[in-house]
């Protein structure tokens, strides 16, 4: 270390709670003063050495300021020549941000590790050891056979050891993917990487998780066995990265360690008690059949059916499901043939996986037995409603209802308390296994797609409406299902569903900020684009113009528009759209002329189209106003604008509506009519947290730090600030092109407020706002109006 190394156990002492240790300790604050004055440093001389001033140092040690940014942390631990463990024990001092929000039917909620419904029983030993495994180990592979509870223990762990990473803990369900090479990318949606041209997703990964210290857990990887060397070399690259994988097989790289999941421990306790694997199989039995195998005589039957299930979770629970109608001694005898079948050459506790879910199955009637093999064709669980459908596209015969009763009852089913339906992963799995073996894949994949399609077909409308709520809570639950119909359909030469299906989601795709996802879409569509009828190969163009726009690649989405403009024919849903395009990225590049002749041109493609095209009438408006408030034309500007906005609050389009607002905050701000601009702020703001429109949201908490230095309320300017920073970082873009801020005011109002403030106030302000959850800060943007 520095001056002296001293001990572990006296850095402890020095700090409360002990700041070295292997458990987490103290404040931020405490921690970088034990380890300073262990060093044998002055705050002045710790400032010099890492480049800070004395008073960065004091606020960190006062606690003023709580979340530094990441080359803060990183100077700090070069000047005070930390080891691994300290290190991360500073790291792990840093109180994560408080999590951005996905709205959802009732609002916006936190998005968090699942929370299963029922206790996990007889992990603590294995919990705990993998927690200790990941304080010193970076990559650690839950392996064993399905069914033995690796992604609930996963998870478990996960949330034991969250408080420990500064930025949380990131989970990525691989299941639903197809090819190894699916990994990395899914990796980068889960993360929220931003895509930069020319670079591959890698990078992106490794660029997002710069200056973070995460726990990334990836669930379900024995499919996908051959991206193990990538997964291996994200953890060299990303030196604070940890991962925690799950996977029946390990993943045989450099660095991993594999911690063995067994089945549950069979023996009785030495006290007399119950085995972790009868205590499992008695709670719920006991849930479905209060008071089942409570009697003494009964013990015996109970231990013997844990010994015959090897203490598998999943074969314990659902054997527990038929304890509503059999008793311990009945259940017994009805396991003896099913134990018998599976295919010998599998190992012992895979054969009786089998065997026990073989024995499920053959307790169904026929059409039982059809719809469970169907139901392994969804990626993500399912609803009712779109269960009837495909099996109807599928050619079912049966009630599905009546029928996914008895799928329930036998735990072959899980239904949410929402209502939605799915199947835990190795049941699924072996749906999948039954679905193939009975020749009937192609026919369930074909009616997943085909009905698939046409929910995103449904839903497209209302993103330019007042169903835009709606709408996104809809596909947000149905966005792997989607997704995996249309990798399916590409994998089986359909080329037409996939680029129908960009068409269809490029709005939501970019509401939600799945922008680098979008585009990795429609590209691998139109990479197979020959032979496509000329629309659906220009409409997939559009998607991947826009989402290329949304990614600041101006030039790739101008080339696309173009393509697609070429593919149009006479179109005017399409024309307009295209043309449109071209004139947003004339408008970037700051070509007034042809910018305002180009949206001319859309606006009369999409009155040629009617009511349909009117959301891009309304558009190709609010962006001639933009062309005009930069020409200096304020009043014509204001016409313009206000033309696409009656237009947007007659739809109650909420996307187009702060779009309009924004451009209407300027015109004002430029007046100097400063309750004008934060009226059309307020607004804006809330159309934004309505459809959890983050990337809006960071432009219009910069509008508002202009508006508030302009105001005089200096010091809302650094937490505004700091709180769209925050949400840039995590959104990995800058957002949106079509908006044409002004960087000079926002410097001029952060400059100003500095001076106000002093540079302490002003950079502990910015810390404080970084820290706020955007609905925070949206909060702070709306209200009060006292000047600082």
């Amino acid at each position: 270390m520095c001056r002296r190394d001293p001990p572990i156990t006296t850095l402890r002492s020095r700090v409360a709670g002990g700041v070295v240790g292997t458990d987490r300790a103290g404040t931020l604050g405490q921690v970088l003063r034990g380890l300073r004055e262990a060093c044998g440093l002055s705050q002045e001389e710790l400032a010099a050495r890492a480049g800070l001033s004395p008073h960065a140092i004091s606020a960190l040690e006062r606690g003023t300021r709580t979340r530094p940014y990441p080359h803060t942390l990183r100077s700090l631990a070069v000047a005070l020549e930390l080891t691994d463990e300290q290190r991360t024990t500073l790291l792990d001092a840093v109180p994560a941000r408080t999590p951005r929000a996905t709205p959802g039917p009732s609002g916006a909620r936190p998005r968090d590790l699942p929370v299963p419904a029922s206790p996990l029983v007889g992990r603590g030993d294995d919990i705990s050891r993998v927690g200790d495994l990941l304080r010193t180990r970076r990559l650690v592979t839950l392996s064993g056979p399905g069914g033995v509870g690796k992604t609930r223990l996963a998870l478990a762990v996960a949330t034991a050891v969250r408080d420990r990473y500064a930025d949380g803990v990131t989970l990525v369900e691989l299941a639903p993917l197809l090819e190894p090479g699916q990994v990395l990318p899914a990796v980068a949606d889960a993360l929220d990487a931003g895509r930069e041209p020319g670079r591959t997703v890698a990078d992106d990964i490794v660029e997002r998780l710069r200056g973070q210290q995460l726990l990334l857990v990836l669930d379900n990887v024995e499919h996908l066995l051959d991206a193990a060397p990538d997964v291996a070399a994200l953890v060299e690259a990303v030196p604070d990265l940890t991962v925690l994988a799950t996977s029946r097989a390990p993943l045989r790289v450099r660095g991993e360690t594999e911690y063995g999941v067994d089945p549950l421990e069979v023996e009785d306790r030495r006290d007399g008690s119950p085995s972790p694997a009868a205590t499992l199989l008695l709670d719920r039995a006991q849930r479905v059949s209060p008071g089942w195998g409570a009697d003494p005589s009964d013990a015996a039957a109970v231990a013997a059916t844990c010994e015959r299930l090897a203490g598998l979770p999943l074969a314990l629970e659902l054997a527990a499901a038929r304890a509503r109608l059999l008793a311990p001694a009945a259940l017994l005898d009805r396991l003896g043939t099913a134990l018998q079948s599976g295919p010998r050459d599998l190992p012992p506790r895979q054969r009786t996986m089998r065997a026990t879910l073989d024995w499920s199955n053959g307790l169904l009637d026929a059409p039982g037995r059809q719809l469970l093999r169907l139901l392994g064709v969804f990626a993500g669980g399912t609803t009712l409603a779109d269960l009837e459908a495909v099996a109807h596209h599928a050619g079912a015969a049966y009630d599905v209802a009546t029928t996914l009763e008895a799928l329930i009852e036998h735990s072959l089913v899980v239904v949410e308390p929402a209502g939605r339906i799915r199947m835990l992963e190795p049941v699924a799995q072996y749906a999948r296994d039954l679905l193939d073996e009975a020749g009937e894949w192609d026919t369930a994949a074909r009616a997943h797609a085909a009905h698939y399609l046409s929910v995103a077909r449904a839903t497209s409308s209302s993103y330019r409406n007042g169903g835009q709520v709606a709408a996104l809570t809809r596909i947000d639950l149905e966005h792997a299902n989607l997704t995996v119909a249309a990798e399916r359909s590409l994998a089986a030469g359909d080329v037409e569903t996939p680029a129908a299906m960009a068409w269809e989601l490029w709005l939501y795709w970019w509401l939600r900020g799945h922008h680098d996802h979008g585009r990795r879409f429609a590209e691998s569509v139109l990479q197979r684009a020959t032979g496509l009828p000329a629309e659906v190969h220009a409409r997939a163009a559009l998607a991947a113009a826009t989402m290329a726009f949304a990614m600041d690649d101006v030039d790739a989405a101008a080339r696309r528009w173009r393509l697609a403009r070429e593919h149009a024919g006479d179109v005017p849903e399409v024309l307009s759209n295209a043309v449109a395009g071209e004139g947003l990225a004339a408008l970037v590049a700051g070509d007034l002329s042809a910018a305002r002749a180009l949206f001319v041109e859309a606006v009369g493609h999409a009155e040629a189209g009617g009511p349909e095209v009117e959301w891009t009438w309304a558009l190709a408006h609010i962006w001639l106003g933009t062309v005009a408030l930069l020409e200096g034309d304020a009043d014509e500007a204001v016409r313009l604008v206000e033309a696409g906005l009656g237009s947007a609050r007659r739809r109650e389009d909420r996307l187009t509506s702060y779009i309009a607002l924004y451009n209407l905050f300027q015109v004002e701000l430029g007046r100097g009519d400063h309750e004008a601009a934060r009226r059309h702020l307020d607004e804006g703001t809330r159309l934004s947290l309505e459809t959890g429109d983050q990337a809006n949201l960071a432009y219009l908490l910069d509008a508002g730090a202009v508006v508030s230095a302009a105001s005089g309320q200096h010091a809302r300017v650094p937490l505004l600030l700091g709180a769209a920073q925050a949400i840039r970082e995590t959104l990995g873009s800058r957002g949106y092109g079509y908006y044409r801020p002004d960087p000079a005011a926002i410097a001029a109002a952060a400059a100003e407020a500095r001076t106000h403030l002093g540079d302490d106030r002003y950079d502990d302000a910015l810390d404080t706002g970084r820290g706020l959850s955007p609905e925070m800060a949206a909060s702070m943007l709306r209200g009060g109006t006292s000047r600082s």
